[in-house]
């Protein structure tokens, strides 16, 4: 009888599909496929279904894993007989995975279905930690991967796009789990889903996640590499604009206050061009955003109005920040604040953070706390401590790794003003949840 590892071989064979491409395809590594196919690791049910929709075995792989393993067969003979009690058979609880099929012209309607779900996750993961949704997510994708095996052209495509997107929903979400190697692993799923289907605007995207990662491991150098990567793709104006906002904010680390405001000038020329004007209102223009020596303290004009059509997306609505109103002027009040301008970053800040819905906990405490850390810098230990409490209140249920990132840089800026009632009653709360995971 023909062994699982020697199947999922001749299938990946007869696919002209490398142990590479199916890595890419089902995220376990080849190594550890290799290993499957050799009979040196014993597969999974979960790989099996992997392999087998990625391949489009139409089942066969499953098969193959069934009759490697009589016991099973036996055991649940033996159940149905009622020679076991029903404790004695936990597996009962366990799902099957069979292949995800299509009918034929359904694709419309299920990725409809499926971009709401895609919406939903994102919306939960506003109000709850990665491991509400992850385990989802990372399912739909299995999902469309297997029904795009099963679909024409142009479906196909469509649905491994969606894939695209929940692939990098996960990768953030990863991030958010303190998990950057499976951040990573996700980044490039996006990047090899983009480039399947020839999106550049998702693979621009997946290289916009690797750079916030970056961002967050305070590697200007990197962040800046990256963010003119991702600005190099011909993307729509929503992703380009991202890309050159994450460039100002890998400037700012790296402390090039000059190049910093460059980018965000880019960005703030490409906000007001004809691909974000609203035609009844006629061109939106942007003032001067750093081509003077000294920080630019005057907003942009109808600033509102290039805030909406960034978070639009003008054809690119399923990336970045739903829930700022403004995030060019976010991302600017971010680069002030890292460039020690404390004072003109808090009123962009405060006033952005402020404009973020209640409901929206993620967003708003990672903004918030940036708001902390400029009315540390600018001397306003009050308003800092008034913010941190807030944040406080919804951080645990969060479990952001962002989040905790940021108050570890409020934990070294609040120490020095131990002496301060306030503080002095809040540091040590600070402390613990800058550095505390939640528990499992």
């Amino acid at each position: 009888m023909e062994s699982f590892g020697t199947r999922l071989r001749r299938y990946r064979s007869e696919q002209q599909c490398s142990l590479s491409d199916l890595s890419a395809r089902t995220h376990y590594s080849a190594g550890h496929l290799s290993k499957v196919e050799n009979g040196l690791r014993t597969p999974t049910r979960e790989l099996a279904a992997s392999c087998d929709a990625a391949l489009g075995a139409r089942g066969g792989l499953l098969a193959a894993l069934g009759a490697g393993r009589p016991g099973d067969a036996a055991r649940g003979a033996a159940g149905a007989a009622g020679s076991a009690p029903a404790a004695a058979a936990p597996d009962d609880t366990v799902l099957p995975a069979p292949p995800a099929t299509l009918t034929d012209g359904a694709a419309a309607s299920v990725i409809a279905a499926l971009t709401t779900v895609l919406d939903g996750l994102r919306a939960t993961a506003q109000s709850a930690g990665p491991g509400a949704v992850l385990e989802s997510a990372a399912a739909q994708v299995r999902a469309l991967r297997g029904m795009a095996a099963h679909a024409r052209a142009p479906e196909a495509g469509h649905l491994l796009s969606l894939a695209g997107r929940y692939a990098e929903f996960i990768a953030w979400m990863c991030q958010e789990a303190d998990d950057e190697r499976s951040a990573l692993g996700w980044a490039r799923t996006t990047a090899s889903l983009a480039r399947h289907v020839g999106s550049p605007d998702i693979e621009a995207n997946a290289v916009l996640r690797r750079s916030l990662l970056a961002l967050y491991c305070d590697d200007g150098a990197a962040t800046v590499d990256l963010a003119s990567a991702a600005a190099g793709f011909p993307a729509s104006p929503a992703t380009r604009v991202r890309a050159l906002l994450r460039l100002a904010q890998g400037h700012a680390l790296s402390g090039d206050d000059l190049r910093c405001r460059r980018a965000l000038d880019d960005a703030y020329s490409l906000l007001s061009s004809p691909a974000f004007s609203d035609p009844a209102a006629g061109p939106v223009t942007a003032a001067s955003h750093g081509s003077s020596p000294g920080p630019v303290t005057s907003p942009v004009r109808d600033g509102a109005a290039l805030g909406t059509a960034y978070a639009a997306g003008r054809g690119s609505g399923h990336y970045g920040t739903r829930h700022v109103a403004d995030p060019a002027a976010m991302a600017r009040g971010w680069c002030l604040q890292v460039l020690g301008h404390h004072d003109e970053a808090l009123g962009l800040l405060g006033a952005e953070a402020r404009r973020i819905p209640a409901h929206a906990h993620r967003a708003r405490a990672r903004f918030e706390v940036r708001v902390a850390l400029a009315a540390l810098g600018a001397g306003d230990v009050e308003r800092a401590c008034a913010t941190l409490r807030e944040v406080l209140t919804v951080a645990p249920g969060l479990d952001s790794a962002t989040l905790r990132t940021d108050l570890r840089g409020c934990v070294r800026a609040l120490s020095r003003h131990r002496r301060h009632p306030a503080v002095a009653e809040l540091l040590p709360v600070v402390t613990r949840h800058a550095s505390r995971r939640t528990s499992a």
